[in-house]
């Protein structure tokens, strides 16, 4: 998607990607979901929620595809995912999740890593870290969003009703389209190729991440994550012929091991407490049957 959404942006402004993007996206649920789910695709317990989530969701796509229009994929996808430091750190008051020195260590880590690749010198523009920046705290709020979301909300309905408030807030973007890269003069069928994908991907990203979070907790998932920086610099390289610098590169796998690296050391001392507890209660309780010599 990002890929996509970068290939779009440098040949049209990013409003009318973002608006296909998410109206690609509603007409893929509708053919899909809307003949078995009926109402119940667009019934919600947290109306709140779901809007506060497509705001956020359509900031985040519009300043995210933003950031990708200056920046290379790699660069933009690693200050983005500075975020998930602070999900794991904010999952405790938030979330009430368990949040451990090990996870403090990554966030530190991970900060690290980030100003080695936002250094002075590095010739990055400013608009477009600015756009990250912007784009990492969007994301921030979208994780933990999701988070409450899965507890109770219906997937579908979930990944619905954010997208059509996502494509409403692209919709009211379209006025400075001009301003925020112009109109195409014409569409060509690879252009209309990418916008169908495009949509297809969002659809495909959106409920995978609702599946996740549902499984799992969001302090579990977000260091699962830094593995799209791999991802991400391929897909530079690839598609763009574009490759972090040394020091760039130093401060992405800073960021990936700080988060993998404590997603692995908190769940072997989760491990090895719930390993603790089991052989306590087993040689605390006698076995059932067991005959009692006189």
């Amino acid at each position: 998607m990002d890929a996509l959404g970068k290939s779009l942006a440098s040949q049209m402004g990013v409003p009318l990607v973002t608006v296909v993007r998410h109206l690609g996206h509603l007409l893929l649920m509708l053919a899909i979901f809307a003949p078995s789910m009926g109402r119940k695709l667009v019934t919600t317990r947290r109306p709140g929620l779901q809007i506060a989530r497509g705001l956020v969701l359509g900031t985040f796509t519009l300043v995210h595809f933003s950031a990708l229009s200056y920046l290379p994929i790699a660069e933009t996808t690693a200050i983005i995912f500075i975020s998930p430091f602070f999900i794991m750190l904010l999952a405790g008051p938030l979330l009430g999740e368990r949040v451990t020195w090990v996870r403090w260590a990554g966030a530190v880590g991970g900060f690290l890593g980030m100003l080695l690749i936002m250094r002075p010198g590095h010739n990055l523009p400013v608009i477009g870290l600015s756009f990250a920046l912007a784009t990492m705290f969007c994301n921030i709020a979208f994780q933990l969003l999701t988070r409450k979301l899965a507890m109770t909300e219906d997937m579908n309905t979930s990944v619905f009703l954010t997208s059509a408030v996502a494509l409403l807030v692209s919709c009211a973007m379209l006025p400075w389209q001009d301003a925020w890269g112009g109109w195409p003069q014409t569409l060509s069928s690879w252009q209309l190729l990418q916008f169908a994908l495009l949509g297809l991907a969002g659809l495909l990203s959106q409920l995978t991440l609702m599946r996740a979070y549902y499984w799992s907790s969001a302090s579990f998932v977000a260091p699962l994550l830094f593995l799209f920086l791999l991802w991400a610099v391929a897909g530079g390289w690839l598609f763009f012929g574009q490759l972090p610098d040394l020091l760039a590169l130093t401060g992405m796998l800073v960021i990936l091991f700080s988060g993998v690296g404590a997603m692995w050391v908190d769940n072997r001392k989760i491990a090895s407490n719930r390993t603790d507890s089991v052989n306590l209660v087993t040689s605390s309780t006698p076995a059932a049957n067991t005959r009692q010599t006189p």
